[in-house]
């Protein structure tokens, strides 16, 4: 699935891609979408063409950067790896039949756990364990929008008491996945709690409203959320980081490049149940434009995946 120009996605045959000495090829059996797939899709915030996806067009014509597949081609420097292993990571292109991933990307995909469920790790996963990890220690903490993708992941990753944010009809599900509590937005938007720690996966509060959640010496971590306006759309992020060094709080604002050791840990995990991803819906290939609009109307469970 290509977006040669901006705003457009669609199916074209090309040929299967080359390999370079530390990359491997995949063929595809899942993809997982998330917001930054239509980010790089759209151009939008413009932001991202300056960041190197391209300024006019995208300098990666196939989407998607999740993959879960299993290995057909190793380069020549490539010692972790070998032909048939059945992989998880990240890969850019990977709405497509094969793609081509470096060999520190990616770590062997634990039997137990199904092409769909190691497709929703990568991009989500990695963004929640990085959120836990600059946290801090085990304390009280509410998750706001948990029943998404990356927020499905934290409520199971912190190891403190989670107070989980989404609408009523979800809390079911964030309860089921380890959530000691549950409020839902649409009656109380977040409650009237103090927490050490506020999650933010969503990106549409004031930080003043966010902080108000926050015991004395709180820390807020804001993980991605959805980027407003056409052009920087970073624009809390680089308020939450001025803000930072006057208040008695602790800002985290996160941009995350996954690592080899993520993977395996995250691996680990998945491999002894600690971690169960929560699928929402799976889409065919030729569906992906459906799967990342999906995803960007907010109405999700969990994580979306394409199978090839």
């Amino acid at each position: 699935m290509v977006h040669r120009t901006y705003g457009r996605l669609e199916a074209v045959e090309m040929p299967v891609p080359a390999v370079k000495d530390d990359e491997v090829l995949i063929r595809v059996k899942a993809a997982g979408v998330d917001p930054g797939a239509f980010h790089r899709m759209a151009g939008t915030p413009y932001l991202v063409r300056l960041m190197g996806f391209g300024f006019t067009r995208p300098n990666q014509p196939v989407a998607g950067g999740d993959v879960a597949g299993v290995v057909e081609k190793i380069g020549a420097n490539v010692t972790r790896l070998k032909v048939g292993d059945e992989v998880f990571g990240a890969a850019e292109g990977s709405f497509a039949e094969f793609v081509v991933a470096k060999e520190g990307m990616l770590a062997r995909k634990p039997a137990n756990v199904s092409w769909e469920q190691a497709a929703a790790v990568p991009t989500s996963a990695v963004t929640a364990l990085r959120g836990v990890k600059v946290a801090g220690p085990a304390k009280k903490a509410l998750v706001i929008g948990a029943a998404g993708g990356v927020g499905t992941f934290l409520v199971q990753l912190h190891e403190g008491e989670v107070t989980a944010v989404c609408s009523g009809g979800k809390a079911d599900l964030v309860r089921g996945i380890g959530a000691a509590h549950v409020v839902d937005y649409t009656k109380d938007d977040l409650g009237t709690g103090r927490y050490d720690v506020v999650y933010d996966t969503y990106g549409n509060r004031d930080l003043k409203v966010l902080r108000r959640r926050l015991t004395p010496n709180g820390t807020l971590v804001l993980l991605g959320g959805r980027p407003t306006g056409r052009f920087v759309g970073i624009g809390r992020t680089v308020r939450a980081l001025l803000l930072g060094p006057f208040v008695r709080h602790q800002i985290k604002a996160l941009f995350v490049f996954p690592t080899t050791q993520e993977f395996d840990d995250l691996g680990e995990r998945l491999a002894n149940g600690t971690l169960v991803p929560v699928l929402d819906r799976t889409f065919p290939l030729s569906e992906a434009k459906q799967a990342i609009d999906h995803v960007m109307a907010g109405r999700a469970k969990g994580k979306s995946v394409i199978t090839l």
